[in-house]
């Protein structure tokens, strides 16, 4: 195997072992503070803080949570200036993610060492669910799907990008936490580049409506066509960043918006097209 065909395989192991650093020391803090929702656009803080000597612990969780997203982001990131037209067989990119899926498992076994402090069965759900919300549904389809040659780099990436971002997305809550308890984080270590430009990039595309996406530059969309008085017909098509379209899936009857977006990816992959 070359040193091209292992980067999808690099990428997840990078992330898997961010996960693997990062969850635990999360559901601590999650489960400590009581903050709900962590990292989400509802998150909830508690009305009320920790003495200041838990505070300081959590900053210190805090700032290892930092390093650890940073040191990673650099590894990402220079694993991603490969990309280009390489492509390898989607068997890799399958086993490749699949190994990020069994973090769940190391997380379990992560939480039954945690200090009794603790109390372990909060902690154990709130770490389970930080966990399985960062891996489950941010696989990308196209690789699940696919039975041809694709860019399997590329979708590695936007997988592990994803729990970049949501990682990020998760500090954010904790330091508003800290932040909103009097505790400054002015002298402590801050997210690199590359994860900031990553979370606001990822950020951008959860706010794009459920019937469009942004996919390899392309703008993804999907129209309708009328087939008869009571029916339309369905297509997705891929827009360039002049809002022309390059590409269309044929019209058909299904009403699942995330069909469609799949089988046009499929064609953008199989087809190794640019938006440019």
């Amino acid at each position: 195997m070359s040193a091209q065909s292992k980067i999808p395989a690099l990428l997840i192991k990078t992330a898997e072992k961010l996960i693997q650093q990062s969850v635990p020391t999360i559901a601590q803090i999650a489960a400590k503070t009581g903050i709900q929702n962590i990292g989400q656009p509802n998150v909830e803080l508690p009305s009320a803080c920790l003495f200041n000597d838990e505070l300081q612990e959590i900053l210190k969780f805090r700032n290892s949570i930092v390093n650890q997203i940073n040191s990673a982001s650099k590894i990402i990131e220079t694993l991603s200036k490969s990309l280009d037209p390489l492509t390898t067989s989607v068997n890799t990119a399958k086993t490749s993610l699949g190994i990020a899926k069994t973090t769940v498992t190391a997380i379990s076994t992560a939480m039954l060492v945690t200090p009794p402090s603790i109390p372990i069965p909060g902690q154990l759900i709130t770490g389970l669910s930080i966990a399985k919300d960062l891996l489950n549904g941010t696989i990308p389809p196209i690789i699940t799907q696919a039975s041809n040659k694709l860019n399997s780099i590329k979708g590695a990436l936007d997988y592990v990008n994803s729990i970049l971002s949501k990682l990020v997305n998760i500090l954010k809550s904790i330091d508003q936490y800290l932040t909103g308890c009097g505790v400054s984080i002015t002298d402590s270590p801050i997210i690199n580049d590359y994860a900031i430009k990553i979370n606001q990039q990822y950020s951008e595309l959860e706010n794009i409506p459920s019937n469009k996406e942004v996919y390899q530059e392309f703008t993804l969309e999907i129209i309708e066509e009328p087939y008869s008085p009571t029916v339309n017909r369905r297509k997705a098509v891929a827009k360039n960043k002049d809002n022309i379209i390059l590409l269309s899936t044929p019209l058909s009857f299904t009403t699942n918006d995330q069909t469609l977006l799949n089988q046009i990816k499929l064609l953008i992959d199989s087809n190794n097209l640019k938006a440019d």
